[in-house]
């Protein structure tokens, strides 16, 4: 993204950080993104909640090196490991909120704190991970509930950007990365225009989504036709090929190594995204998806998943009030591998409440759970690594005090990489600042 913004948000989150040391002494005491040092973890007689399989009853999770050494009901403790007795505890996977701008996006009514968007209709090369923040102040609310990794997303234009996966701790971007490209995001046009939703416009608006698609064609074409070319000169054609960095990024999405992720809300947008991706024998994931459950089948058979939300945004005009809830029970039902975002930066901490508002209207808890773990790792390409509590694989994970999307429960501790991260932030700092306050003199 901008060299010269990233620059100007650093520069800026710098200032405000050596204020604050200035001011309010109690704020050096913690970074928002510096955890404990690593070391090894056993919690122990918690209930585990692995996804990946049943429920442990007292059960014990072993942390060292930043993985998962062993999860069972007998598992031993390392010697000189730090313990935590998680007696009427729950362990859980680390949740993936699917869909952010979480790093991109500071303060939105300020544009130095705003990095997630660039001018021009197509931004492949674009890649998100190169703009985040990783002091933040938006990275360390979400772990409170139990988020541990985000996907954060550029937007704007035709071809956003490369979206990327990242955990929420970490001093640096490469730090904090899991996955630098996940897929390039594609807003597709409003099939039948304008109108929330795609519904009305008239003839005027119904041209201006055709011309939107074609523009996409014709730039999909012309990438494809780079990548053909560059593979001809690698094989020994004669001539040579000037390097063009945004045809450079989209070589792997028209091999179909690097998925699009289609942001589409209609029926009509999500058969126009499965079409173009037939067209160019592209892999497509469907991010947003409020008419999804009309092709819930279709979605099923093509094995296409689909990123939902936000549930807290109003309903379409015209559409069942309850089509936001209950449509990621219909596409479970269905077989479609889903997953949850929140979209935007302030608000990835909800995620969990808002896949509860999902459960009442036909998606079970199991599943809700799964969509924000598992399924959502293996949306990422990253269920070997991510998205479940088994030997091996990274130690995101939290210990809570009740079910997760239960705004009365809590979360106790909370690892990432296998490090201890300290639930603290900005909100807690002033709290317990303005608490220690010196009291009036009595008069």
């Amino acid at each position: 993204m901008n060299p010269r913004m990233i620059s100007i948000l650093r520069a800026a989150t710098a200032t405000a950080a050596a204020a604050s040391l200035c001011a309010a002494p109690l704020l050096a005491q913690t970074t928002p993104g510096a955890p404990k040092p690593a070391g090894a973890y056993v919690i122990r007689n918690a209930t585990i909640v692995p996804v990946g399989g049943p429920r442990i009853t007292g059960g014990t999770v072993v942390m060292q090196g930043g993985k998962i050494t062993a999860v069972g009901a007998t598992a031993a403790t390392p010697a000189g490991a730090t313990v935590i007795d998680g007696t009427g505890m729950f362990v859980y996977p680390g949740m993936i909120n699917a869909g952010t701008e979480i790093g991109l996006s500071e303060i939105e009514s300020v544009p130095g704190g705003e990095d997630q968007r660039e001018v021009g209709p197509f931004n492949p090369h674009d890649v998100a991970l190169t703009a985040v923040n990783p002091f933040s102040e938006s990275i360390p609310l979400p772990r409170y509930n139990g988020i541990t990794s985000a996907l954060t997303m550029p937007s704007g234009g035709l071809i956003s950007g490369t979206a990327s996966l990242i955990d929420l701790s970490g001093w640096t971007p490469d730090q904090m990365a899991v996955k630098r490209s996940v897929g390039i995001v594609v807003n597709y046009p409003r099939v039948a225009g304008g109108g929330r939703g795609g519904r009305g416009g008239g003839a005027g608006a119904a041209e201006a989504v055709n011309a939107g698609v074609k523009q996409l064609q014709d730039y999909f074409t012309q990438a494809r036709a780079y990548a053909d070319i560059k593979a001809k000169l690698a094989g020994g054609a004669p001539g040579k090929q000037v390097i063009d960095l945004p045809m450079e990024a989209m070589i792997p999405v028209v091999r179909g190594e690097l998925p699009v992720i289609f942001n589409a809300e209609t029926a009509g947008q999500i058969r126009g995204a499965l079409a173009f991706a037939d067209s160019f024998k592209l892999k497509a994931i469907i991010r947003g998806g409020r008419e999804a459950w009309q092709l819930a089948d279709t979605l099923a058979a093509r094995k296409v998943p689909v990123i939902l939300g936000p549930l807290y945004a109003m309903p379409d005009p015209g559409s069942p009030y309850d089509e936001l809830y209950a449509t990621p029970g219909v596409l479970v039902k269905a077989g479609v591998v889903i997953a949850f975002q929140t979209t935007g930066a302030t608000n990835v901490r909800d995620l969990p409440f808002e896949v509860a508002m999902a459960e009442p209207y036909g998606l079970s808890p199991d599943d809700a759970l799964k969509a924000v773990t598992l399924g959502a790792a293996q949306i990422f390409g990253v269920a070997d690594r991510y998205g479940s509590i088994e030997t091996g694989k990274v130690a995101n994970l939290f210990v809570s005090n009740g079910d997760p999307m239960d705004p009365r429960s809590n979360v106790k501790y909370l690892f990432i990489r296998g490090e201890l991260v300290p639930l603290t932030d900005r909100h807690t700092k002033l709290y317990e600042e303005f608490r220690a306050r010196p009291k009036p003199p009595v008069r």
